[in-house]
């Protein structure tokens, strides 16, 4: 018996073979035999051995049948082995033996629920309460278990919206067993699905805090903090776990996203190497994909990306990445388009859509905006105008915002009197079930394959109509979006046909632009320099070779000229030296190039644009803000049009400000148009002068007169049927 306690401690300790020394040396005695079995098959479940566990638990089963505590241990090993029957009916030997034995009602609650009997699961831990009202797991399982029930009593489908009591629930559990990090961590869990990050933040801190080698709550802090837009706090977290427990691959994945969000596309490449080394996982190879074309290796990054879909077997899911990556680089809109439709192939069509209602006289349409971007972000500058001058009387607006974030420009966007619901917390489904609820007539995406994107809801059509608008350069591809906007200089009917999104085209140009600061403009900078500073703010994915080959012909057509670039993946020394190797090559030497990472705020960003005197656009992926940015700061920006949607942005932003003289449709006319600019500095300084008054006088910034024609666009679109999802 001292041989027994003394194993018993060593088990509590874990220390397994000592234990197990001292049981093997015991059950050779008949008094200890079944105990010591018993103990034994304890030490091989704690240790994964489920197989070791039935056998050992079965022996001690055999020797005292009306053992409830070894009827117990062999229903927990029967279930790590997943024989779910057999486990049901160890569980409930044990309680026949011992009805007040709490224990084995809460292991049958967990059998009974992952068989489907939900109810009788809950009636279990419910007992188990009765008997124990102090037992942690009941209390943690019972909250899940009703909050599972709420939701298949829900036609909303929403199982990621818990209920105040499942919420209470967990808190108890957590509250009655402080020390168990799993608690922690699934108190968490539904925190966040309820869009408490905070809250969640905290939980899993306190999971991470008590088992700090636990990489789920590792994991699931850095993703809590990344929604809170703590992308610094969760590298620092990430980095110090991964020192202190050494590698885990989905720790090292959700690493390199970080690092992605924050510019550091070199060091998240290394991370989604040492990842993909130790597991293979299409999703951190198209993290790595992602980071090579952050790095301006284009043609590595997509492979990259197609063989991770290949590995994925084709997870729509994982599409993003590669279909934007695509515009980067293609000038051939087939291309693109092509990808597109396999995306949109794959998505499910929509099997049922709310039909459009027969609008009476004077009644509103009910419009929604989906976008993860209603924050200080390039789409605020563009919706802005929409929300601030939507006719409230013709037309009822729902921003669905789906992001966990918010900041001043979120507070000025809900100040325009719509409603706004959150929704980053919640499933494709539970959206859609809440957009379906709202009785919304049109839906927009604003946000298309990107970040913060909802793409995938979409495809379940829960609008009568919707329509892809702003956030996406070009058609997604999904069969449940009927049209999308855009306006006769990017789409001027040239486009090869597309199995979705009928284009809808505004008279002017598809942008209307809303500036947040307004800096004070400079003289041109070389009216004190003596020479000609071209820039350019774009990011440097879009800085493909056939751009660097328009600018270095820009600058070799103007003697002296310099360039400076800005673009927050200019911080990383490997894409400066690649991007000065790259315009050597094209004989522009080191010393006429500046480089500079992100600004620290938004007035000294929008400030560096008086350190240039004309604007260089990227090809074949045209700027759209960065753009905007420079005419407002009174910049020039030349502009080479292509075939596709994003090569065509420019000559749309150019042209709604009558400046069709700075768009190029040939690489010769780019430089030659450049060199003309930059040969008249006294106009150059004219055209600044009066740039501001020139924007605000233009359809890019006439908001009252934009929102008009966008809303006369949606009339339209409402009483356009449409073929194909007829």
């Amino acid at each position: 018996m001292a041989r027994l306690d003394e194993a018993q401690q060593c088990l509590a300790a874990g220390r397994y073979s000592a234990a197990e020394a001292l049981l093997n040396s015991a059950i050779s005695e008949p008094d200890v035999r079944a105990e010591g079995h018993y103990l034994l098959g304890i030490s091989a479940l704690m240790q994964g051995q489920g197989e070791v566990a039935v056998r050992l638990a079965r022996t001690a089963v055999i020797d005292r049948p009306d053992e409830p505590r070894y009827q117990f241990a062999l229903g927990r090993a029967l279930k790590a082995v997943n024989d779910l029957d057999a486990a049901e009916n160890a569980y409930r030997r044990a309680i026949e033996l011992q009805p007040g034995f709490a224990d084995p009602h809460v292991s049958l609650g967990i059998v009974l629920k992952a068989k489907g009997h939900l109810d009788e699961a809950i009636a279990c831990y419910e007992q188990a309460l009765r008997l124990n009202p102090g037992l942690a797991v009941a209390h943690s399982n019972l909250a899940a278990a009703r909050g599972l029930r709420a939701a298949r009593n829900s036609s909303s489908l929403t199982n990621d919206i818990p209920t105040e009591e499942v919420i209470e629930g967990m808190r108890l559990a957590v509250s009655l067993d402080p020390k168990d990090p799993e608690l922690h961590r699934n108190f968490g869990t539904l925190l966040e699905r309820v869009g408490r990050h905070d809250d969640a933040a905290r939980a899993f801190n306190q999971a991470l805090t008590i088992r700090p080698s636990d990489a789920a709550a590792c994991v699931a802090l850095g993703k809590c903090l990344m929604a809170l837009g703590g992308f610094e706090l969760a590298r620092e977290m990430f980095e110090k776990w991964l020192a202190l427990n050494g590698r885990d691959a989905d720790v090292m994945r959700v690493l390199a996203g970080v690092l992605l969000r924050m510019g550091e596309a070199d060091s998240a490449l290394q991370w989604t190497d040492r990842a993909l080394a130790l597991a293979p996982n299409p999703l951190t190879a198209m993290e790595a994909g992602s980071a090579l074309i952050q790095l301006r290796r284009l043609d590595e990054g997509l492979r990259r990306c197609r063989q991770a879909l290949d590995d994925s077997g084709r997870n729509p899911a994982l599409y993003p990445v590669l279909l934007l990556g695509l515009n980067y680089l293609h000038e051939d809109p087939a291309t693109i388009l092509a990808a597109h439709a396999e995306f949109g192939a794959l998505v499910p069509r929509p099997t049922a859509r709310p039909p459009r209602r027969i609008r009476a006289p004077g009644e509103r349409l009910r419009v929604g905006y989906v976008s993860g971007d209603f924050l200080r972000h390039s789409v605020s500058f563009f919706i802005s105008p929409l929300l601030e001058h939507h006719d409230k009387s013709r037309f009822e607006v729902v921003c669905y915002h789906n992001n966990a974030r918010s900041d001043h420009v979120t507070e000025r966007l809900k100040s325009c009197g719509h409603r706004f619901v959150e929704c980053a917390h919640l499933t494709d489904e539970g959206l859609a079930k809440r957009i379906a609820d709202d009785g919304i007539d049109i839906l927009i995406d604003l946000a298309g394959p990107t970040a913060q994107s909802r793409i995938l809801m979409f495809a379940m059509a829960p609008a009568p109509l919707q329509i892809a608008y702003l956030g996406y350069p070009t058609v997604t591809g999904v069969p449940g979006i009927d049209f999308r906007v855009t306006d006769g200089v990017i789409d001027p009917g040239d486009m090869p046909e597309s199995a979705s999104e009928v284009p809808l085209r505004l008279p002017h140009t598809m942008f209307c632009y809303r500036p947040d600061d307004a800096p004070a403009l400079a003289l041109p900078p070389s009216q004190r320099n003596g020479f000609i500073t071209f820039g350019s703010f774009n990011n440097a994915a879009k800085i493909s070779d056939h751009t660097l080959d328009l600018w270095a012909a820009a600058m070799h057509a103007v003697a002296g000229s310099r360039l400076l670039l800005k673009a927050a993946t200019l911080a990383q020394a490997s894409i400066r030296l690649d991007i000065e190797r790259a315009l050597a090559e094209r004989g522009i030497a080191a010393e006429r190039l500046s480089m500079h990472a992100r600004a620290a705020d938004d007035q000294g960003h929008l400030a560096l644009y008086n350190e240039i005197d004309i604007g260089l656009d990227t090809y074949p992926y045209n700027g759209a803000t960065t753009t905007c940015e420079a005419l407002w700061m009174g910049v020039p920006v030349i502009s080479r049009r292509g075939r596709t949607h994003t090569s065509r942005m420019g000559a749309s932003l150019l042209g709604a400000i009558d400046r069709n003289d700075c768009v190029a449709d040939s690489d010769a006319e780019f430089a030659a148009r450049a060199a003309t600019l930059a040969s008249g500095v006294d106009a150059l300084a004219s055209w600044r002068a009066a740039a501001r008054d020139a924007l605000r006088a233009s359809p890019l910034m006439g908001h009252a007169a934009f929102t008009r024609e966008f809303e006369a666009l949606l009339d339209r679109a409402w009483d356009t049927p449409v073929a194909h999802h007829a």
